[in-house]
């Protein structure tokens, strides 16, 4: 991780995949990646970023959030997570488990904004710009070169915004 990747930031954003492109929960490759992305908050913190924008999807964002969470109190009162999220019925079908950790997300959240009224496939996409226009750097867990999250990776960097990708920690 380059050490000024973060220097001069002040909102960061996250995107990443869902869970079935995430490593196994309980896994050695899991604990990796919750260790590596407490460390880009924790640098980021450190750095000055106190903004974070979290687009509420199960798997990457929910680890995200968690992680800001955790930052938060753990030395870093000044951080604020902010919910850009498609729907306000965007949790529909998810389980009780992933229902709690977003209550816990969206109750500590500063802001919570959305991109449509309801689940309509644009909405995401609109949510995606939305992370990447408040933010002035990326943290991503990008694997699969398609999906939302290329799409948002890429709106970044024709932005010119930098991305951190945990993944390649991973290759």
């Amino acid at each position: 991780m380059d050490p000024a990747f973060f220097d001069g930031k002040k909102a960061c954003c996250f995107t990443g995949h869902r869970p079935d492109a995430l490593p196994a929960p309980g896994t050695a490759d899991d604990t990796k990646l919750r260790l590596l992305l407490m460390d880009a908050v924790t640098r980021a913190a450190e750095a000055g970023v106190t903004r974070f924008n979290n687009g509420g999807a199960r798997g990457f964002d929910l680890l995200c959030g968690e992680a800001v969470l955790a930052a938060k109190e753990n030395g870093h009162p000044a951080l604020s997570l902010h919910l850009y999220l498609p729907s306000p019925k965007h949790t529909e079908g998810w389980s009780k488990e992933d229902l709690a950790r977003f209550a816990r997300l969206s109750e500590a959240a500063v802001e919570t904004a959305y991109a449509a009224t309801a689940n309509y496939p644009h909405a995401y996409l609109t949510r995606d710009r939305h992370l990447v226009d408040d933010a002035d750097c990326c943290i991503c867990y990008l694997k699969k070169m398609r999906g939302g999250t290329l799409y948002t990776v890429n709106y970044a960097l024709d932005k010119n915004i930098p991305v951190m990708n945990l993944y390649d920690a991973f290759r």
